[in-house]
């Protein structure tokens, strides 16, 4: 079968804008779209490795750079944010790989690994019917969690430097206090715990509004915030609550 270079970056630059959103489906990250639009491009640039004589070795070798390359332009020059979406992105390559072969031996469709760079013979509004309906599973995958998770509340878990306090979550569509400054959502927290470990922490003053009333509050910068074992990018705000708990909004778990 012929390899035609331009059937093969469109595409790989289309495959590799799927995978990115598969990844940010995965990790629940959003990236902005030309740093999207550029890491698809080289994806797409690095799928000529195909038209080189090269081993099955070199060629994982290349496309593990690529994926690390790719992860960097994604993340910055945050290292353990790096490596999670680099391991993710091999993960989605190695079933799509396989995903190939199986296309290949039961359809009879036409389709070259070489490597692990994959060519399809097919028609773009084939590869795109296809790749909607596969976004659309792992959209509705999505979607069921993060209903599952707003109905029965979760678990919430604060890290500040070594230390980490868990909370008992409640999801709450009245949250919306939003800081704008570090742009993330703000996850309203009562603990003692909590304020021991943030006491000697810089924290900045939010205005907020209540059906009770309004005034500010203090909002500090946590090293990480989990639900239910799920990363959020989130700040964290102390108040008095009555018992120790976090309220956040559902829509910061999508």
């Amino acid at each position: 079968m012929d390899v035609y270079v331009d059937i093969l970056m469109l595409t790989n630059v289309y495959i590799t804008y799927f995978f990115i959103k598969a990844l940010q489906i995965t990790i629940h990250r959003k990236y902005t779209a030309l740093r999207v639009l550029t890491a698809s491009l080289i994806g797409g640039i690095s799928s000529m490795q195909i038209l080189l004589s090269v081993g099955i070795a070199v060629s994982a070798g290349i496309k593990v750079i690529t994926l690390l390359l790719i992860s960097v332009l994604l993340e910055g020059l945050n290292f353990k944010a790096i490596i999670k979406s680099c391991a993710v992105l091999i993960s989605i390559n190695i079933l799509f790989i396989g995903l190939c072969f199986l296309l290949w031996k039961f359809f009879n469709r036409a389709v070259i690994v070489i490597g692990v760079t994959v060519y399809f013979d097919i028609s773009l509004l084939m590869l795109a019917v296809v790749t909607i309906i596969t976004y659309s599973i792992f959209w509705l995958y999505d979607y069921l969690s993060f209903m599952n998770s707003a109905k029965r509340g979760a678990r919430v878990c604060v890290k500040i430097d070594s230390n980490e306090v868990m909370l008992n979550g409640i999801c709450d569509t009245g949250n919306s206090l939003y800081d704008f400054f570090a742009q993330k959502p703000v996850i309203v927290c009562n603990s003692k715990d909590l304020e021991k470990a943030f006491c000697s922490k810089r924290f900045k003053l939010l205005p907020y509004k209540t059906v009770s009333g309004s005034g500010m509050i203090r909002v500090y910068t946590p090293k990480s915030v989990k639900i239910d074992n799920r990363t959020v990018e989130a700040n964290i705000a102390l108040t008095e609550l009555g018992e120790p708990r976090a309220i956040y909004n559902p829509n910061i778990l999508r």
